[in-house]
């Protein structure tokens, strides 16, 4: 009985154990399934993730294949445009060599600067281009340089005005067209001076042109009013010893056009003391010719002696070819203003290779018919008291026929 009881008892407990053993069992079995299932998920997910990327990486490729294929097409394409262009710029090369060649620099102007630079050869058609730009500006300006010469101004600056507009502003144009101006100041001078235009007058003109502010222009003005400036000068310091009233109307007119000058504001303080100041010569001063025939200068025309020496100032007894030779006789008013009177005496240039008739006598009276000097001599210098002398007479002796005269005749003043 016992023993029965105990295998009841271990049975209780087996089945008590069999069933804990099922229960863990079946535990686990659902702990598989969900680990399974939750390794399915995550087989499914990494698939998925998979596909994804290889579908990305596919399009990358796919899309460094295009760039690549594109990157050689192109480049293909590029060296294909450049074949077509560099043969095209060539043709356009001949094309201005056959121009140079036919000195139709304009057109070959017009075709190089056609060709881009990105022609391989483009260093040859700067070369060229400059070569083309020299020679068509070289037609123009040696035109203009043979009508320069020529002193046509006019059409050496209309030859100019033909240039095309881009070359018109070119240093070597600007330069050809200053050269042309300052040849038409020179000329205008030049011919004013040839019609005997006063210095003054060629002062004037030379005042009112305008240099468009070109320097060369401006500094060829400048030296052509100094030239005259000194000249108008030089002129009114003569005038002053011979004709005061000139003098003064020179100043007067150089103080309007040149009203700053510190050489014309000397002058003009020369002018104002002159009068009283200053020695004069006796052609300025009134006189009357009272016999025969002389010539007094008007400072302007000179006579020369033999020896070839310029005079502006003189009293000149004319030659006389006939047998009889008539003695000449001039005054001057001094009114007692003058200290000496001091001159040479010459035979003109015209006697030089004549046989001499006689020695020139010249005698110098005063106002009561006093003999004051008497001059016996060809050739040589004279000076003499006028201290209290009114009147001068000179009287020229009939004792040669020659040309002779007394040159700068010189009053100095008390």
């Amino acid at each position: 009985m016992e023993e029965n009881k105990e295998e009841k008892v271990l049975t209780k407990k087996e089945l008590k154990l069999k069933a804990e053993e099922m229960k863990l069992e079946a535990k686990q079995k659902k702990m598989e399934e969900k680990a399974e299932i939750k390794a399915e998920k995550e087989r499914r997910k990494n698939s998925f993730g998979r596909k994804v990327k290889n579908f990305i990486l596919t399009i990358i490729f796919t899309i460094i294949l295009l760039c690549v294929g594109f990157y050689f097409a192109n480049k293909v394409l590029i060296q294909k445009q450049e074949e077509l262009s560099n043969k095209k710029m060539s043709q356009i090369y001949q094309s201005a060599e056959v121009a140079m060649t036919s000195k139709d620099y304009k057109k070959a102007i017009e075709l190089l600067k056609q060709i881009d630079k990105s022609y391989e050869k483009y260093s040859e058609v700067e070369s060229k281009l400059k070569e083309a730009e020299q020679l068509y500006l070289n037609e123009y300006l040696t035109e203009a340089d043979e009508y320069l010469k020529s002193e046509k101004f006019e059409k050496a600056l209309k030859v100019l005005d033909g240039i095309e507009d881009e070359f018109k502003e070119s240093d070597i144009v600007k330069e050809k067209r200053t050269d042309i101006k300052i040849a038409m100041i020179k000329s205008e001078v030049a011919q004013m001076a040839k019609d005997e235009e006063t210095n003054i007058a060629i002062l004037e003109y030379l005042l009112k042109i305008d240099s468009e502010g070109i320097e060369k222009v401006e500094d060829s003005i400048d030296e052509l009013i100094s030239q005259y400036k000194n000249a108008f000068i030089l002129e009114t310091r003569e005038l002053l010893l011979t004709d005061y009233k000139k003098a003064k109307s020179n100043v007067t007119a150089a103080k309007k056009i040149l009203p700053d000058d510190k050489d014309i504001k000397k002058l003009v303080e020369e002018v104002d003391n002159s009068e009283t100041k200053s020695n004069k010569q006796l052609t300025g001063l009134k006189s009357s010719v009272t016999a025969g025939t002389l010539t007094v200068s008007d400072g302007k025309n000179a006579i020369k002696g033999i020896d070839g020496t310029e005079y502006k100032n003189y009293i000149l007894k004319p030659s006389n070819s006939s047998a009889f030779v008539s003695e000449a006789t001039i005054e001057f008013s001094l009114d007692k203003k003058y200290k000496t009177l001091s001159g040479e005496i010459h035979i003109s240039e015209l006697d030089a290779n004549a046989n001499q008739t006689g020695v020139p006598q010249i005698i110098f009276f005063d106002q009561d018919d006093n003999v004051i000097y008497t001059a016996n001599n060809a050739e040589g210098t004279f000076s003499f008291d006028v201290t209290n002398v009114e009147k001068i007479k000179i009287k020229f002796a009939a004792n040669t026929k020659e040309n002779y005269f007394i040159a700068n005749p010189t009053l100095t003043a008390k």
